[in-house]
């Protein structure tokens, strides 16, 4: 099965530099975050995906609906595809992460350290536990998808992590960018 991973469009948070905020205003698409997720859904219109999975993060979320919007594609949310916890960091500067948590958040950025795939920042998760949730979240598109392709509206961290698992090399995502995967 054929897999159009994409990250959101741009938000407030990353407009700002701030560290991935889950649901909250600031983490909501910006102008053009919205042309993004357009532009993404005009390149893949061809493609007629017949169904996307997504976060059930707003920005990504919203970013499914805008490329879902040129063939009507249902959308799916998979908690699973959610972006990686960041605990207590979330919210802050990057700055001010890396005052406050400065090993743990140098840690879990850092998707090539294999050897702090355990660290966490407080209340987080780890890089272990996140992408172990994120392969069991393919692992049921790939079971409930009655389709041979789905897209997969999701976050860039996570998909970082999901990248150097499969590829064993570092790639940081921008938003909009897409990832064609075989599972």
């Amino acid at each position: 099965m054929k897999l159009y991973l994409f990250r959101h469009g741009e938000t407030f948070a990353n407009k700002e530099i701030l560290v991935a905020d889950g649901y909250s205003s600031i983490a909501q698409l910006t102008d053009l975050g919205k042309e993004q997720a357009l532009n993404l859904g005009r390149k893949l219109a061809s493609k007629q995906l017949p169904i996307i999975y997504s976060s059930p993060f707003d920005r990504a979320r919203q970013t499914a609906e805008y490329v879902a919007s040129y063939n009507h594609t249902p959308i799916k949310i998979l908690p699973d595809l959610r972006e990686f916890s960041f605990g207590k960091a979330e919210g802050l500067s990057e700055e001010e992460a890396f005052q406050k948590y400065e090993n743990e958040f140098d840690a879990v950025l850092t998707v090539a350290d294999t050897s702090s795939y355990q660290v966490r920042i407080p209340e987080g998760e780890s890089k272990e536990e996140a992408l172990a949730r994120f392969l069991n979240a393919l692992e049921i598109i790939k079971q409930d998808c009655k389709y041979d392709q789905a897209g997969v509206a999701t976050h860039g961290h996570i998909m970082s992590l999901y990248y150097y698992n499969r590829y064993h090399r570092v790639h940081h995502f921008e938003n909009c960018e897409l990832l064609e995967v075989e599972i």
